[in-house]
């Protein structure tokens, strides 16, 4: 899903351009008239969706709900001790490639939506 966010300017920035634009400020250290020129958008633009963020921050970090700010600032926990282990097998193999000429010749059909994603 795409969402799309109208500003002042003429153009249009979708999320993923957002979050673009945070992250190269934030965890990259570029300055905000590098991530516009890179990304082709306006430097005010840059900075408003900065000043956004750091405004939203600012009011977590204000908040009383400990367990709030917690979940949002400690890296993810991943329990993987109770995973099951896969080999990849000649089985398994044989049964991606089934499926893989199986896309094939429905995309070769015209049948392109019929695919298996995953």
């Amino acid at each position: 899903m795409n969402y799309i966010l109208y500003g002042k300017d003429k153009g249009v920035i979708d999320l993923r351009q957002k979050q673009r634009i945070i992250i190269e400020a934030v965890l990259k250290g570029k300055t905000q008239r590098r991530i516009a020129k890179e990304m082709k958008i306006s430097r005010t633009t840059v900075a408003r969706y900065l000043r956004e963020y750091e405004k939203a921050k600012s009011k977590i970090m204000e908040s009383s709900d400990l367990k709030l700010k917690e979940d949002i600032i400690s890296a993810p926990k991943y329990d993987s001790s109770k995973r099951i282990k896969v080999k990849l097998t000649d089985k398994i193999i044989e049964k991606i490639k089934f499926y893989l000429a199986e896309n094939e010749e429905k995309r070769a059909t015209g049948r392109s939506k019929q695919q298996k994603k995953k």
